[in-house]
């Protein structure tokens, strides 16, 4: 299995807090996007990943129960880790999160709370498999807006769920069978905020054959047009 992970500053932050972690051997990919201002973003995002990477590698071998359940299970253990740290340190603090794994039996799954995002790319066409936690995703699903507004909008990435905000957290799961060929993309909002979905894939399949070289051409994308927020992004070819 292949994993590139790259992350960048930005041209406009001054501390990056997305946070990034994989298995490769275990087919478990984790990315977060902290919030909270200085340190207390970075500080959220990194327990997010770490809280998950250690609840689903030690997970895989004794869980019992199916999957999807174990998913969420590690996802809401790193949002109870969070919400204590933010308690302790007497600050606000939240992440975003989208997790992925793959099981021995070729079963996909993806979770994610928040705005970051998976993507899967599958004979040359380009999927969205997460949906945004936000105020303009809400306002797309009620019809209040289309989604070229929506790219547009002053309040888009005001966001509706996270990490950290309450002990309760809802976690959202997807899973299918993964198919050989497919490649998957986890990226920030400082991604796609900037880059377009076909842009995207152009860069995928036009660098299909090397995947540190199409991480890094996202990230450069990104910044050339503006680079106004951290940008992280992992890609698996499994």
């Amino acid at each position: 299995m292949d994993i590139v992970a790259e992350s960048d500053v930005g041209r406009v932050r001054r501390n990056n807090e997305d946070a990034l972690g994989f298995d490769a051997d275990q087919g478990i990919a984790v990315l977060a996007d902290g919030m909270g201002g200085l340190e207390a973003g970075e500080i959220a995002s990194q327990i997010a990943v770490d809280t998950i990477l250690d609840a689903l590698g030690s997970g895989l071998t004794q869980w019992e129960g199916d999957l999807e359940s174990l998913v969420v299970r590690a996802v809401q253990s790193a949002n109870a880790d969070v919400c204590a740290r933010g308690r302790a340190s007497e600050t606000d603090m939240g992440t975003t999160v989208v997790a992925w794994l793959l099981s021995a039996e070729g079963q996909c799954l993806i979770a994610h709370v928040g705005d970051s995002r998976a993507y899967r790319l599958r004979g040359g066409e380009l999927r969205r498999l997460t949906t945004d936690h936000s105020m303009v995703q809400q306002m797309v699903d009620e019809g209040l807006i289309g989604e070229a507004e929506a790219l547009t909008a002053p309040n888009r990435n005001v966001i509706t769920r996270a990490l950290g905000l309450s002990m309760k957290v809802e976690v959202d799961v997807r899973s299918w069978v993964h198919m050989p060929g497919d490649l998957y993309l986890l990226c920030s909002d400082g991604l796609t905020d900037l880059v377009n979905e076909q842009e995207i894939s152009e860069v995928l399949q036009r660098h299909d054959g090397a995947l540190p070289d199409a991480a890094s051409q996202l990230v450069q994308r990104a910044n050339e047009a503006g680079g106004h927020d951290n940008v992280s992004v992992l890609l698996i070819r499994p």
